[in-house]
């Protein structure tokens, strides 16, 4: 099992993300492992904080087995990428995780299915992991084009 926790853009401060990250750790306790071999039976817990506060939380949360993953990375390896995170970058920092394609990365900042695409590639040419999201949008609901959306999305 794979519990993902994304925090989007919360909190606002490195010491509210090591606090939330501390009472995670205090609520979930023992209750969490990484999957692999010895562990088939297993609750995963996954946190995606910022990317500011990627280290810190990694440091608070690691010993009771809650991995620590990147909201999102480009696809590619360096260069003249202003804000952008390339996946060399969060892997250094522990990241095993990369969300690749929620819907806020699609609509507000354009990622398109080609880009998304790459990201996913990236990600596993990294050897890390990558949770693709895939949905439509209210608009493609109402139209009854979910499946057709969500296909493409796959494709």
């Amino acid at each position: 099992i794979l519990i993902i926790g994304n925090w989007k853009m919360n909190p606002g401060t490195e010491d509210e993300a090591i606090a939330l990250a501390s009472g995670l750790t205090k609520l979930l306790g023992e209750e969490t492992c990484p999957m692999d071999e010895e562990n088939d039976f297993c609750t995963e817990v996954v946190i995606f904080p910022p990317h500011p506060f990627l280290s810190k939380v990694k440091e608070v949360v690691e010993d009771i087995g809650i991995t620590v993953g990147a909201q999102s990375i480009f696809f590619e390896d360096k260069g003249a990428y202003t804000g952008s995170v390339a996946a060399s970058m969060v892997k250094s920092v522990g990241c095993e995780y990369i969300l690749c394609g929620h819907s806020e990365r699609r609509t507000l900042f354009s990622d398109s299915d080609d880009a998304i695409n790459r990201k996913v590639r990236k990600v596993l040419d990294m050897g890390m992991k990558p949770i693709l999201c895939i949905g439509e949008t209210k608009e493609e609901y109402d139209l009854k084009i979910k499946n057709e959306v969500c296909a493409m999305q796959l494709s």
